[in-house]
């Protein structure tokens, strides 16, 4: 037995069945093409929805990643340094989140022997921008050592600092400030610039964080090198507002190769600022002569003598606040040595 379907009922299902197959694409279900569509999606375990949730036509919004900052010209902007001695150590991680905060850059100088076992803080430390120095093995006061025993200090050091970076530094800071002609030989021959600084926060006395960012905002002026330490929470806390005080100040933060960058660090030679702007003299203003500058003669290269021609009243510093190695990985802030 033959059925024939009249011709209008077959165009009627022919209609129907193609707008269900319509249909059922427009609302995912339908078949796949050719390029994987709808089945690579789901494969994916993704949503074909756009992340961001607001259909069609947007993307999801990613956090911006943070830049450096360029390089700073101190020639052009008023800068100044800030540095961290005695570390790396339970703080330092703490304060490299607030530098890059700030997009602040700084130079660590670090003791040797607190590198081991915060090798990773060092590479944070280079990675976020800043630079590092060699400030000995140990703290000793160099001045009172030989030759081979300041040597043996630095080299150490700049040892466990190619280890752990892949590349040497040219920077030292010698503990206390205190050097001599045999310490800068030394330093000269290992390719070393010798930096102190030209305002000190006495950080390592007054565990005030209040006292300590006090006296950096209104101590400091273009071109100055500030000493601090990052082994005392109490600097550590300080750290924020001195940024905001120095910024407010109309200061730019620099490394300290970039503030020196305008004339090229030698090894061995000592530098603690920037440097003056230097005016002529005229016949109005001649060179003064005091007992200080007789006294300081060219044979006469010390510390006290160069930092005596620029004003400064160098004060030792008492042997009991020497600070000491930390123990590998210990969290425990070095306390001072007693008498």
């Amino acid at each position: 037995m033959r059925f024939a379907i009249p011709a209008g009922r077959a165009r009627l299902w022919a209609a129907a069945v193609a707008g269900v197959l319509v249909l059922g694409w427009l609302s995912g279900v339908g078949p796949v093409g050719a390029n994987g569509g709808q089945a690579s999606t789901l494969a994916s375990g993704r949503s074909a929805i756009p992340a961001s949730g607001h259909g069609r036509g947007h993307t999801a919004r990613r956090k911006p990643v943070a830049k450096h900052p360029e390089p700073v010209d101190c020639r052009a902007v008023k800068c100044v340094a800030l540095t961290f001695d005695d570390g790396p150590g339970p703080y330092t991680t703490k304060l490299l989140g607030m530098l890059a905060a700030r997009h602040a850059r700084v130079t660590f100088f670090l003791i040797g022997g607190n590198i081991q076992g915060r090798e990773a803080i060092v590479r944070k430390e280079l990675a976020e921008g800043h630079a590092i120095g060699d400030h000995t093995w140990s703290h000793p006061d160099l001045s009172t050592l030989p030759k081979q025993a300041v040597r043996a200090q630095l080299t150490r050091t700049l040892t466990e600092i190619a280890k752990v970076t892949g590349g040497p530094t040219r920077l030292m800071r010698p503990p206390y400030g205190a050097t001599d002609r045999s310490v800068g030989t030394v330093a000269r021959t290992l390719g070393l610039s010798q930096i102190t600084w030209s305002v000190d926060t006495d950080d390592w006395r007054d565990r005030n964080s209040a006292i300590v960012a006090q006296r950096a905002i209104t101590r400091a002026r273009r071109g100055d090198i500030i000493l601090m330490h990052d082994i005392h929470p109490t600097t550590v806390n300080a750290v924020p507002r001195i940024l905001r005080g120095l910024a407010k100040r109309g200061f730019t933060f620099a490394t300290v190769p970039e503030l020196l960058a305008a004339r090229p660090l030698r090894p061995g030679t000592l530098y603690f600022h920037e440097g003056p702007i230097k005016t002529p003299r005229t016949a109005r203003s001649p060179k003064r002569t005091t007992a200080t500058s007789r006294s300081c003669t060219r044979a006469a290269h010390s510390l006290r003598c160069a930092l005596a021609k620029r004003g400064f009243a160098p004060v030792r510093v008492p042997e009991q606040f020497a600070p000491q190695p930390l123990k590998p990985g210990n969290d425990q802030t070095a306390q001072p040595a007693q008498p």
